[in-house]
């Protein structure tokens, strides 16, 4: 099979293909040195460097299927995507996937559980290294190739539809499996709240400003940092498996709500400015 030729008749499936292969077969390596959801419970240090290796499969395989598929041309287009800087007001849009996510905690403060600024405080020179690294594991290859290649094909909210659920239901639910795992239908749950229902929604408000910002992946970058940067600072210790749901689903329902607010009304309003100035 001439990989060329089918990278370019394929781009999404090669593209996919790609990312599981690399991501999928390096994870799957994590059962020799740990069991199921035992990632966050004393696993061993190598386990972390082959999540971070396999965390890389979706930003490898967006610039390997740019160049089989397009050539240096590709790779030069998809730098200067990199380098659209001057989004101007669109550089706020970071704040809104944060701004969601505290709203849990304040949320469980108003309801009578504890809150530790400080705690959250401390994590932060954790969470926005986190953030930082988890971007340039994914982005070139969701927002820089997977996205692009969606929208030729479909609607916004189709393309959106479909890389909230390869993004969160396919690639991250495997990722989840060994920090969630082994609890059965709990993990099954928190699985997928956190995997393909949450990112998709997110994944919606990125769009928004993608369609803003010619495409800019610079801030899809960021934004993407933003959102996992803020789920490590921000994140809640729950006492029981109900709990956790509880209070997960809500995060979740705010993050959808978030979405359909954007898209609803203000993404709306924006289109026609849009409009009206082109």
């Amino acid at each position: 099979m001439n990989l060329k030729l089918f990278s370019k008749q394929h781009p999404i499936l090669t593209y996919i293909i790609f990312t599981i292969l690399w991501s999928f077969s390096i994870w799957s390596l994590l059962f020799i040195y740990i069991k199921p959801g035992g990632l966050l419970n004393s696993a061993p240090p190598i386990s972390f460097l082959f999540v971070v290796l396999g965390g890389f499969g979706p930003t490898i395989s967006g610039i390997l299927t740019t160049w089989l598929a397009y050539g240096r041309e590709g790779l030069r287009a998809l730098w200067a995507r990199i380098c659209i800087v001057q989004v101007g007001r669109w550089w706020f849009a970071l704040l809104v996937i944060p701004a969601v996510t505290a709203l849990t905690p304040l949320l469980r403060w108003a309801a009578g559980y504890p809150l530790d600024p400080n705690a959250m405080l401390s994590l932060l020179g954790p969470g926005i290294a986190l953030g930082l690294t988890a971007g340039l594991m994914e982005e070139i290859g969701w927002r820089g190739f997977l996205l692009p290649h969606l929208l030729k094909r479909h609607s916004p909210i189709t393309a959106t539809l479909l890389l909230g659920l390869i993004w969160g239901g396919l690639w991250h639910g495997y990722a989840d499996y060994f920090g969630l795992g082994g609890r059965g239908l709990v993990s099954l749950l928190l699985i997928i709240l956190l995997g393909p229902v949450l990112l998709t929604a997110w994944s919606f408000i990125i769009t928004w400003v993608f369609e803003r910002t010619r495409g800019s992946l610079l801030i899809a970058y960021f934004m993407h940092a933003s959102l996992s940067s803020s789920a490590l600072i921000f994140g809640q210790s729950y006492t029981t498996p109900e709990e956790e749901i509880t209070w997960t689903a809500i995060s979740t329902g705010l993050a959808i709500l978030a979405a359909l607010i954007i898209w609803l009304f203000v993404r709306r309003n924006d289109k026609s400015n849009l409009e009206a100035v082109f």
